[in-house]
C-alpha cells in the first residue's frame, strides 16, 4: 500500500507558499501552490489542513487581483467561488484558522470598497491575534488595519498601526512592496493632518523604491499619491502632471484601480478649468468604471457630471451624497461638500454654499465620532 504524505509536511509547504504570497512573489507562489495541490491528492485525511489550503487559495487570488492587470488574467476560480468554500465551516475553526478566515474576508470586503464590513472582520481577526506568532503576519494585520482606518479618516489610529507595520517590514529586505505601501499610508495620514511637507519625502522615497523593483502598479500609485499631495499644497498644474503619468500606466496595464485614477485625473482637469480635456477623460473614465462594475467610482463620475457638466445640478449631487452617506464613506462627503460649496460661492449663491459647508461639518463630525466604525 502506498504511504500517504503526512499533513504536517503539506502544512509546512502551505506556509512557505503563503510567505511568497506576502512577498508578492507571483512565480514562486504559483510553483508552491501547484506543489501543494499535487501533494494534497496523496495526503492523509486532515479537514483542518484542507480548509487552510482553501483559505490560502483565497489569499493567493487576492494577491493576483491586486498585482495583475485585468487583461492578463487566465481562467481561475473567482473570488466569490473561493469565498463560498471558506464561509460555512468558520464556526468550527481553531484560533489561527479563525484568524485567517476573518482577516482574509476583511481584505476582500476592503477591495469591494465595503470599508465598514472590512473593519468589522479585521476587528474579529484581532481577537484571534494571540494565536499568530509570526511577526510578518502581525505586520500584515497592522498594515491592513492602518489602510482601512486611513480610508475612514481615523488618522491617528491609522498612523499607530502603520508605524508598527513599517517597523517590522523595514527589518526584512524581502518586503519592499509592503514598505512602499506603508509609505503611501504614512504620507496619506500626514496629508490628512495638513502636514504636506512631511508627506512628500515619503512619497518620493516610495517612488524611488517602486522604480528600483520595476513595479508598474506601485509606480503608478506613487505618481497618483504625489499628485494628490501637490493638490493639497495648492499646486494643481504639478498635480495634473503626476496624475497623467499615473493614468498612462494604468490605461496601458488596466489595473483594477484604473477607475479611481481616471476619476481623480478628471477632477483635477476640471479644477484646472481644462474643460475640453476633462470632458474627454470623463467619458473614458465613466465607461471604465461601469466596465469594472465599480459602484463607488461610477457614483463619483456622476458627481463630476452633476457639478461640472450639468453646472452644479443640486438634485444629482444630493443623489450621490445619499449613496456615500448610506455607505458611511464620509471622507468623500467631506471633500466633495467643500468643492460644491466653493462652486456655489463662485456663483455668489451663499445659501447653497452654506448648506454644503454644513454637510462638510456633518461629515467631519461623523468621522471624529467614529460612528462609521463601531456599533456600540
Amino acid at each position: 500500500m502506498e504511504q500517504l504524505i503526512p499533513s504536517s509536511k503539506v502544512g509546512i509547504k502551505i506556509h512557505e507558499w503563503y510567505k511568497m504570497v506576502r512577498q508578492f512573489s507571483v512565480p514562486d507562489a504559483e510553483v508552491l501552490k501547484s506543489e501543494v495541490e499535487r501533494e494534497l491528492n496523496e495526503m492523509e485525511e486532515d479537514q483542518d489542513l484542507l480548509l487552510y489550503y482553501q483559505l490560502m487559495c483565497f489569499r493567493h487570488q487576492l494577491m493576483l487581483e491586486y498585482l495583475e492587470s485585468t487583461k492578463k488574467g487566465k481562467p481561475r476560480p473567482s473570488i466569490q467561488e473561493l469565498l463560498n468554500q471558506i464561509e460555512e465551516p468558520r464556526e468550527n475553526l481553531n484560533g489561527l484558522l479563525r484568524y485567517y478566515s476573518f482577516f482574509f474576508r476583511g481584505m476582500y470586503e476592503f477591495e469591494q470598497k465595503q470599508y465598514i464590513k472590512a473593519i468589522e472582520f479585521y476587528r474579529n481577526a484581532e481577537k484571534q491575534l494571540a494565536y499568530v506568532p509570526d511577526t510578518i503576519e502581525q505586520a500584515e494585520f497592522h498594515f491592513k488595519m492602518a489602510e482601512a482606518y486611513y480610508i475612514m479618516k481615523q488618522t491617528h489610529v491609522s498612523m499607530y498601526h502603520i508605524l508598527k507595520a513599517f517597523k517590522i517590514y523595514n527589518n526584512h529586505e524581502l518586503y519592499t512592496v509592503r514598505k512602499i505601501q506603508c509609505l503611501f499610508v504614512i504620507a496619506g495620514n500626514y496629508d490628512d493632518l495638513m502636514c504636506h511637507d512631511k508627506a512628500l519625502p515619503h512619497l518620493k522615497n516610495a517612488l524611488e523604491l517602486a522604480i528600483e523593483i520595476d513595479n508598474k502598479r506601485l509606480i503608478s500609485s506613487a505618481y497618483f499619491n504625489i499628485a494628490d499631495c501637490h493638490e493639497c499644497m495648492g499646486d494643481i498644474d504639478t498635480a495634473v502632471e503626476y496624475a497623467e503619468k499615473a493614468v498612462e500606466i494604468n490605461l496601458s496595464e488596466e489595473y483594477n484601480n484604473l477607475p479611481q485614477s481616471l476619476y481623480y485625473f478628471t477632477q483635477l482637469l476640471f479644477k484646472q478649468k481644462n474643460y475640453e480635456r476633462a470632458s474627454e477623460i470623463f467619458r473614458i473614465g465613466r465607461q471604465i468604471a461601469l466596465k469594472f462594475n465599480d459602484t463607488l467610482f461610477t457614483s463619483l463620475f456622476e458627481y463630476l457630471k452633476a457639478l461640472y457638466i450639468h453646472s452644479v445640478n443640486k438634485e444629482e449631487i444630493l443623489e450621490v451624497f445619499k449613496y456615500l452617506e448610506e455607505n458611511k464613506i464620509f471622507a468623500y462627503v467631506e471633500e466633495l461638500s467643500l468643492e460644491v460649496s466653493n462652486q456655489y460661492l463662485e456663483r455668489k449663491d451663499h445659501r447653497n454654499s452654506i448648506e454644503f459647508l454644513q454637510k462638510m461639518m456633518y461629515a467631519q463630525t461623523q468621522i471624529k465620532k467614529g460612528e462609521c466604525l463601531y456599533e456600540f
